[in-house]
């Protein structure tokens, strides 16, 4: 039978079925009509947690130099230490690296580890005769999008932008660059293609020529990427400090840095005086990227709880604004910039000692929020080098745990703990909190970040 005629066939027996009730109406039969039970639809859900996933940080590898001789090739020229906190954690080398000994650590939290969290951070103290200081970096999540605020290509000053694809697919990026006279034109800076399992290292200068005060947005499409930038300085011919750049998410009308420790900084500005570039001020650098100027107040609180300052100015549009804070003593601050418009922002301390000079750079931290706890790694530090743990609270009176350590953080102040190097520590807070750890020693500075936990897994109701 086809189909056309199954369907007249059943079309012919509900003809004779409705033909033989009218029938039964007229003999006069009764027809009893039982009621027919409505059929409610099922809305009750299921809850469902789905897997977590496997954590990956990628670290930001050794620091960055010239050979030597008649063909320079980029290497790297010290390996760091690094310090990884988890359990059950898997540690491997990016395969490829323009720089020769590159291949920087993954280091993965698997889906089946016992532990929930992962965190990682990396020291570097080198002394040749072209880069002297300490780098420091905690090791990150790549992301679609970064921006880095820091570096120079003036004189002596050397900044390589460092992208790293941890993923299996290939990441195409796009780098836009601004300097004090606004957005850069620069060919090169769209389509980069960073492969699979590869690091790219490209050299600032090839973009800026000459720029004191540059800032760069990543953005990358198929991978992800981790961006940082490596910043060195040579004061005549004296080497004069390291520093690693690290990433911001995105630009914001709030920023918290909570360590912008200034040590030693009148010796540093005698010390910096030869080659007439002013760049050992304690110095803001800040960005807004969009179209209307922003209005800006920089509150700067001091760790001991004294008298802090407040500082309001106006930074204009698509234009780099750096900040000299010239009045500002030796002593840990922590630093909170409010603007009318997103923006973007670090700072900058250079220190001077016995041994010479070190710069850092010290970017806002994510906020740790209320019931959050944060596994984080303290940075394996030469010997002579102290760690500090620096806990900032902008809103409102925090009590922090630390290793199950209660500490009460001021509304609006900081706290500043000595803590050992190269440990993992837990860190817990029942408000908004902020967190990094600075490391000093005799004419050596640098930082990490403690950053927020990644969003967990959220529980989904699933309905039939």
């Amino acid at each position: 039978m086809t189909a056309t005629q199954r369907i007249l066939a059943a079309t012919g027996r509900a003809g004779l079925a409705l033909a033989g009730a009218a029938a039964a109406v007229a003999l006069g039969a009764v027809v009893l009509l039982a009621p027919v039970p409505e059929l409610a639809p099922d809305t009750s859900g299921r809850e469902v947690t789905p897997d977590r996933s496997a954590q990956t940080v990628v670290c930001t590898g050794g620091v960055l130099g010239l050979t030597r001789g008649d063909d320079p090739q980029l290497t790297v020229v010290q390996q760091p230490q690094r310090r990884s906190v988890g359990t059950g954690l898997v540690e491997a080398t990016v395969p490829g690296s323009d720089a020769l000994e590159g291949a920087p650590v993954t280091v993965t939290l698997p889906v089946d580890a016992p532990d929930t969290s992962v965190a990682a951070a990396e020291a570097t103290r080198v002394a040749t005769a072209d880069l002297r200081g300490l780098a420091a970096a905690e090791c990150g999540r790549a992301d679609r999008t970064a921006w880095l605020v820091g570096g120079s290509t003036q004189v002596g000053r050397t900044t390589w932008i460092v992208l790293t694809n941890p993923g299996e697919v290939d990441a195409t990026v796009d780098l836009r660059v601004w300097g004090e006279r606004g957005l850069l034109e620069a060919p090169g800076t769209s389509g980069i293609i960073v492969a699979a399992g590869t690091q790219r290292i490209l050299p600032l200068a090839g973009i800026a020529v000459d720029e004191a005060s540059p800032v760069i947005a990543v953005e990358s499409s198929g991978g992800s990427i981790a961006a940082h930038l490596q910043q060195s300085v040579v004061r005549g011919l004296d080497p004069s400090g390291i520093a690693i750049v690290a990433p911001l998410e995105r630009p914001a009308t709030r920023h918290v840095i909570p360590a912008l420790p200034v040590v030693g900084s009148q010796l540093a500005l005698e010390q910096a005086t030869g080659d007439g570039i002013g760049d050992a001020l304690t110095t803001l650098r800040m960005l807004v990227p969009g179209d209307t100027d922003s209005d800006v107040t920089v509150t700067l609180r001091p760790a001991d709880g004294g008298t802090g300052q407040v500082i309001t100015t106006t930074v204009g549009a698509g234009a780099v604004l750096d900040l000299p804070l010239t009045d500002l003593p030796d002593g840990d601050w922590a630093v909170v910039v409010d603007a009318s418009e997103p923006l973007v922002v670090a700072g900058r301390t250079t220190i001077g000692g016995a041994s010479g000079l070190d710069i850092a750079w010290w970017a806002p931290t994510g906020a740790l929020q209320a019931g959050q706890e944060v596994l984080t790694s303290i940075a394996p530090v030469p010997s002579g080098v102290r760690a500090r743990l620096h806990l900032s609270a902008p809103e409102g009176d925090v009590t922090a745990t630390v290793d199950g350590r209660e500490v009460l953080v001021p509304a609006g102040q900081s706290v500043v703990l000595d803590t050992a190097a190269n440990v993992g520590v837990r860190l817990a807070a029942d408000g908004v909190l902020h967190a990094s750890v600075s490391y000093r020693g005799d004419a050596l500075i640098a930082g990490t970040r403690i950053l927020p936990p990644p969003l967990a897994a959220q529980t989904v109701t699933v309905y039939p």
